[in-house]
Order: structure tokens, then C-alpha cells, then sequence
């Protein structure tokens, strides 16, 4: 594991298991920023791009994908995510602040259900950390009510697997708490008017 790695301080990674409200924390410190006035950018992985569409299709289960060639993908839409045009780089370096809804932590937890962590790790082991990492926690039971409102499910939106990946997140945080970023973890089923102001405080040195 390469823990002496880059950090890019106003990178800030938000990280939970499917239902946790990852997305809705991220639009919530966004819409917090905005009416600040803070320069930020928000993003997401899987992303918008070409890579990231792929990718979309096969957690839909409409492309059948072996887990090897899944987690490259991902490596691959990372890298554009992080150096591409207008991406995470070129945003930090104007002085702006970015958000994104999952990264390499997402990978660590979910493709390690079907390859050695060990192996998932040095995949993405050139890609920085972020400054701070922000995980939600919820048992898998109440993420599940929260999904159960959705039209349809991903491939990994099921309670077994969910189990597995709420593991591997715990080893994954635990194998970087000591790497100098910072990590807040949340309960993800307080009120997410606490979420944002807890977000928000441990990410002021940014503000």
C-alpha cells in the first residue's frame, strides 16, 4: 500500500455505501458554498464522461463486464476525472474547492468483492488523496428502506453485498487513517441539515 502519497488539500471526497446520502450531502455543501460565495466545483464518480457512461451501463446491468475489466474502468474515468479537461487539477489549481461524490475509496470497497484488495489498492495507488474524506455510516438494514424506494437497482444494491462492502470500507479507512488526511465519520442517519454543518466545520480551513 503506498501511503506517502500526494495530497491535493481542496479535494474533498465524500464515501458511504449505496444509501448512505452521498449525493445528497454533496448537494447540500454545494448549495452551502454557493450561497457563500466560495469558488468550488462538484463532481461524482462514476463520472458524466464516456468512460464514466460505460461504466453507468454495466452497475445497471445492461453490459456484462468481467470485475477486472469493471475496476479498470473505473482507474481509467478516475484519471479523467482528476487530469482532464476542466477536471479536478485544473480546478484546484485556480484556487477552487471540489467536491466529489466518491472516489479511489469506492473502489477499494466495492471491487475488492470480487479481486484481492491488495491487488484494487496498487490499481490506483499514483492517484492522490484527498485532503479531507468525509464517510457516512449507516447499517446496511436502513440503507436498504432507503433503496427500496428506487425504481430499479444496480448490480451492487443488495443487502449481501452491501454487507461486504461496508467491510471493506472499514479496512480501507483503517489502512489510511494514518496516511495525514483527514477523515470525519458520520452517522448518515442523523437529520441532513446536522450532516452539512458537520461537513461544513470540519472542512473550514478550506472556507
Amino acid at each position: 500500500m503506498k501511503l506517502h502519497r500526494e495530497m491535493w488539500n481542496g479535494l474533498v471526497a465524500i464515501e458511504g455505501i449505496d444509501g448512505a446520502g452521498t449525493t445528497t450531502l454533496s448537494r447540500l455543501l454545494s448549495e452551502t458554498l454557493n450561497k457563500r460565495g466560495r469558488s468550488f466545483t462538484s463532481g461524482c464518480e462514476p463520472t458524466p464522461g464516456p468512460v464514466g457512461r460505460l461504466i453507468r451501463e454495466a452497475l445497471a446491468g445492461r453490459i456484462p463486464l468481467e470485475p477486472k475489466t469493471l475496476a479498470r474502468l473505473f482507474t481509467a474515468d478516475r484519471h479523467e476525472h482528476l487530469f482532464g479537461t476542466g477536471g479536478i487539477r485544473k480546478v484546484l489549481d485556480s484556487g477552487a474547492i471540489y467536491l466529489t461524490d466518491r472516489y479511489f475509496f469506492s473502489s477499494l470497497a466495492y471491487q475488492t468483492l470480487d479481486a484481492d484488495w491488495e491487488w484494487v489498492d496498487e490499481l490506483n495507488a499514483d492517484f492522490p488523496l484527498p485532503g479531507h474524506l468525509i464517510f457516512l455510516g449507516i447499517p446496511v438494514s436502513d440503507a436498504m428502506i432507503r433503496l427500496s424506494s428506487r425504481s430499479s437497482r444496480e448490480i451492487f444494491e443488495h443487502s449481501e453485498l452491501q454487507i461486504r462492502v461496508s467491510e471493506a470500507y472499514k479496512k480501507s479507512l483503517d489502512a489510511y487513517r494514518n496516511s495525514g488526511m483527514k477523515i470525519l465519520e458520520l452517522d448518515s442517519r442523523n437529520p441532513p441539515a446536522d450532516l452539512r454543518d458537520a461537513s461544513l466545520k470540519f472542512i473550514e480551513d478550506l472556507i
